[in-house]
C-alpha cells in the first residue's frame, strides 16, 4: 500500500498546470497520438478541404484583374423580316435624264440609264459570319478589391475553424485515451479481484469438507465470483467500445493495440490561476479569431456594396473577320478597341439597401463578440470547479479506498481464523473492490476534466502538434 501511494503522488508532482498549459519534458505516448489524430482524422481533413476551396476562390477572386481572352464565333441563317427600301430609280432617273439631254445639245452620245427600279431588300442577311477574337480588360473596377479582400476574410475564416476543431479534438482524444486507461484499469481490478474470491471459494470448499461450515458458503462464494464475472464482462465490453471510439478519432483500425501509459492527474487551481486562465482563453480562443474576421467581411461587404455608385472602366479589343462567306481576306478581317465607361447613377436604392444591412449585420457580430466573450469566460470558471471538485474527489477516493483496504485485511485475518462470519468477508472485500473502482475511476475523471480545462482555456499550444497537414 505504501509503493502505492508514493507511486500515485510521484505521478501528480509533474502534472503541472498553470494559466492552461501542461508542462511536458518530451513528447509522450498520448502527445503521439494526438499528433496522428491531427493528421489523419477525417472529420479534421473535410475542413482542410473546406479551406483549399476557399483558398481557390481567393485565388479566383486575385485572377478577375487578369484580361479576359475568348475566341467567339458566329453563323447566322436568316429569312424574312423588315425589307430596307432603297429608292435609286426615284433618285437617279431625273438625274440621268437631264444629263442625256445636256449631252445631246452639245453633240456628245449619252446613254445613261432612266429606268432604274426602286430597291427593296430584306434587312437581315440570309446567311452571315462573325469570328472574332474578344480581349476585355478591367481598368477601374473598385469592386473587385473588396472582392478579393472578402475572399481572403473567408479563407482566414476557414483557418480559425480548423484551429477551432483542432483543439476540440485534442480534447476528444485526451478524453478517450483516459476513457481507455480508466476501462482497463477497471478490468485488471476485477482481475485481480478474482484471485480474492477463488481462493475464498477454496476455502470456504474446505471448511464444508470438515463440517465447520454449511453448504451455503460454498454457494455463496460461487455467487460472487458469478457476480465478478459479469462485471468484468461489462468491464470488457466498455475497454473494447473505448478503444474502438479512440482508434476511430485517429482514423485507425477499430481493433488496433493502444500503448498505455501512466497517466498524470492535474493539481487544483488557486483563483489567480482561473483567471489568468480566464485572460488566456480570451487572447487565444480562436472563436474570437474567426467573429473578428467576419466582422471584417461585413465591413468589406458594406464597401462592396457602396463601389456600386463608383464609375468603372473596361477595355475592350476584337479582332476577327465577318461577312456572308467564311474567307481570310484583307477585306474580310476587321478590328474594334473601345473604352467602356459604366457609372450606376440611380438603382433605385438597392445598393443604399445592400449597405443598410451590412452594416447591420456588423453590429449583430459585434453584439455576439460580446456574448461570446462571456460564454468563454463562464466556460473556463466552470471547467475551473469541476476540475478541483474533480481533485477533491481524487483525494477522497484514495482515502476511501485506504480505508476500505486496511479494513478488509482485518476482516481477512478474522475470517483465515474462524472469527468472522462469510458474509462479513464478503462485504468486506465488496466495499474494497468498489473502492478501487471508485479510485480509478475518480483518477481518470480528474484527467478528463484537465483536458476540458485546457481546451475551455486554450491551454494547449496547437504548434507544437504542428505539420504539413495541419499548416495548409
Amino acid at each position: 500500500m505504501k509503493k502505492t501511494y508514493l507511486l500515485i503522488v510521484f505521478f501528480l508532482l509533474p502534472g503541472i498546470f498553470s494559466a492552461g498549459e501542461s508542462v511536458s519534458t518530451g513528447e509522450s505516448v498520448l502527445d503521439t497520438y494526438i499528433r496522428t489524430g491531427l493528421s489523419d482524422n477525417l472529420s479534421l481533413r473535410q475542413h482542410q478541404f473546406s479551406l483549399e476551396k476557399s483558398l481557390e476562390a481567393l485565388n479566383e477572386a486575385k485572377r478577375m484583374f487578369y484580361p479576359t481572352i475568348a475566341v467567339q464565333g458566329r453563323y447566322t441563317r436568316a429569312g424574312g423580316g423588315r425589307l430596307i427600301e432603297f429608292p435609286i430609280g426615284d433618285l437617279m432617273n431625273p438625274v440621268y435624264t437631264s444629263l442625256n439631254d445636256l449631252y445631246r445639245l452639245q453633240g456628245i452620245p449619252s446613254d445613261y440609264p432612266t429606268n432604274l427600279r426602286n430597291e427593296r431588300f430584306p434587312f437581315y442577311r440570309s446567311q452571315e459570319q462573325e469570328t472574332k477574337i474578344r480581349l476585355v480588360q478591367p481598368l477601374v473596377q473598385p469592386a473587385l478589391h473588396h472582392n478579393v479582400k472578402i475572399r481572403s476574410g473567408l479563407s482566414d475564416a476557414d483557418r480559425a475553424e480548423i484551429s477551432a476543431f483542432s483543439r476540440k479534438l485534442v480534447s476528444e482524444i485526451q478524453t478517450a485515451y483516459y476513457n481507455y486507461l480508466k476501462s482497463c484499469r477497471v478490468f485488471e481490478l476485477l482481475e485481480k479481484t478474482e484471485e480474492l474470491l477463488r481462493e475464498n471459494l477454496r476455502v470456504s470448499g474446505n471448511l464444508f469438507s470438515i463440517g465447520k461450515a454449511t453448504e451455503d458458503v460454498v454457494f455463496r462464494a460461487e455467487a460472487e465470483i458469478a457476480d465478478l464475472d459479469q462485471k468484468r464482462a461489462e468491464a470488457e465490453k466498455n475497454e473494447s467500445m473505448a478503444r474502438s471510439y479512440f482508434n476511430f478519432l485517429l482514423n485507425r483500425d477499430l481493433d488496433e493495440k493502444i500503448e498505455k501509459t501512466q497517466t498524470l492527474p492535474t493539481p487544483p487551481l488557486s483563483p489567480d490561476d482561473v483567471e489568468a486562465a480566464v485572460q488566456n482563453a480570451l487572447l487565444k480562443r480562436e472563436e474570437f479569431r474567426q467573429l473578428d474576421v467576419v466582422i471584417g467581411i461585413t465591413g468589406q461587404q458594406e464597401k462592396l456594396a457602396g463601389a456600386a455608385y463608383l464609375p468603372t472602366l473596361t477595355a475592350v479589343v476584337d479582332y476577327g473577320i465577318q461577312g456572308e462567306r467564311y474567307s481570310l481576306g484583307k477585306q474580310d478581317d476587321y478590328w474594334m478597341a473601345s473604352l467602356v465607361f459604366e457609372w450606376n447613377i440611380f438603382d433605385g436604392g438597392r445598393s443604399r439597401a445592400k449597405i443598410t444591412q451590412a452594416a447591420l449585420e456588423k453590429s449583430r457580430l459585434e453584439i455576439q463578440r460580446v456574448e461570446l466573450a462571456h460564454q468563454i469566460r463562464l466556460q473556463v470558471v466552470n471547467a475551473a470547479h469541476a476540475l478541483t471538485a474533480a481533485r477533491k474527489a481524487v483525494e477522497a477516493a484514495e482515502a476511501r479506498e485506504r480505508s476500505a483496504r486496511e479494513s478488509f485485511e482485518i476482516v481477512q485475518k478474522k475470517y483465515d481464523k474462524g472469527m468472522a462470519p462469510q458474509i462479513e468477508y464478503l462485504d468486506a472485500r465488496t466495499t474494497m473492490t468498489n473502492a478501487g473502482v471508485n479510485r480509478i475511476l475518480a483518477e481518470h475523471e480528474l484527467c478528463i476534466k484537465a483536458a476540458d480545462f485546457e481546451r475551455a482555456a486554450a491551454g494547449v499550444d496547437l504548434s507544437r502538434y504542428a505539420n504539413e497537414e495541419t499548416n495548409q
